[in-house]
């Protein structure tokens, strides 16, 4: 058997997975993000301890862990050189996992393992060149070229959502501005409207959100701009022209067989990928889309557990 993590801002998923790729039991908890590395590494270990004792299993039951999460990886050492929305820097998460469970672990970054299980699990490797986008609280990409996932020389290539999009932009985490996250990450725009919220906007989103300005969220400035809401129409709008501007440019210098999307965004909306895509389609040169693919992610919160625990076979 193998064990599959997935490591998120506010939730960790854990799964004990069968070499056929059927995940067999799960857990999932909040993060403890408030309590800093530490304390989130030792919910790791309980949850793989409880994981085990559930399946009546013991470490040598289990070939490998897999763990993935938001930031820059360092594969030989297993650190996790840089994760922004968790604020951590030189986490050595594979030596303290495998030193807590005897267990050999490998880490990933999260979207490079969703990209690679829907890739291999979901869409049955049917395509070489892929780009996985996965919009959630950031912008996450991933990249399968020629049939493997595609790291880069230093093993944190494929940051999509760090790419700039206007030098002059909005701030993003990572401390640059204008990056593809900053513009189209749902924490981001649902900051920026909630602001105006509290400066005083109202509109037909304060309906909607009865006046809470706490409850704002992506499908919710959705349902506002369809109805009219200037605001939502005006946040809307450049969420769209930068989504379109993001992908084209992604278009032209990959030429991917298939774009896959995910995220909880992505899910959340009805309307967002296909009006993103024709701005794509009018910015894009025409060979770079011709026989594109756009699909939706198959496999939900499973993808990464199943990216984290098979990727290392490649």
């Amino acid at each position: 058997m193998r064990i599959g993590i997935d490591i998120g801002g506010t939730k960790i998923a854990v799964g004990l997975i069968s070499e056929s790729g059927q995940v067999t039991k799960r857990r999932k908890v909040k993060t403890d993000a408030h309590k800093g590395y530490p304390g989130v590494r030792d919910q790791i270990r309980g949850l793989v301890a409880a994981l085990l004792s559930e399946a009546g299993a013991g470490a040598t039951d289990v070939g490998r862990i897999g763990i993935a999460c938001a930031g820059q990886i360092d594969h030989a050492t297993g650190k996790i050189l840089f994760s922004p929305n968790l604020n951590w820097t030189d986490a050595p998460l594979k030596h303290d996992v495998e030193e807590a469970t005897g267990i050999q672990t490998f880490i990933e970054n999260d979207v490079n393992a969703g990209t690679y299980g829907e890739w291999r699990f979901g869409f049955h490797r049917e395509a070489s060149n892929v780009v996985g986008i996965f919009i959630g609280t950031g912008v996450g990409g991933g990249l399968i070229l020629n049939g493997r996932l595609f790291r880069g020389s230093h093993g944190v290539g494929g940051e999509l959502g760090h790419t700039t999009l206007n030098p002059f932009g909005y701030q993003c985490r990572c401390g640059n501005r204008g990056c593809f996250e900053a513009y189209c990450g749902g924490s981001y725009i649902e900051e920026r409207v909630r602001q105006r919220l509290m400066q005083g906007y109202r509109g037909k989103l304060w309906d909607i959100v009865e006046g809470r300005a706490g409850s704002v969220h992506v499908g919710r400035i959705e349902e506002a701009y369809l109805l009219g809401d200037d605001l939502c129409t005006e946040i809307w709008g450049e969420v769209v022209e930068y989504l379109g501007a993001g992908l084209q440019s992604v278009a032209n210098l990959i030429n991917p067989d298939l774009i896959i999307f995910g995220g909880g965004v992505v899910k959340g909306t009805q309307r967002l990928i296909d009006e993103a895509l024709l701005v794509m389609k009018r910015r894009a040169m025409r060979a770079s889309i011709a026989g594109l693919k756009i699909e939706r992610a198959r496999l939900g919160d499973d993808a990464t557990l199943l990216g984290a625990a098979f990727v290392k076979d490649e």
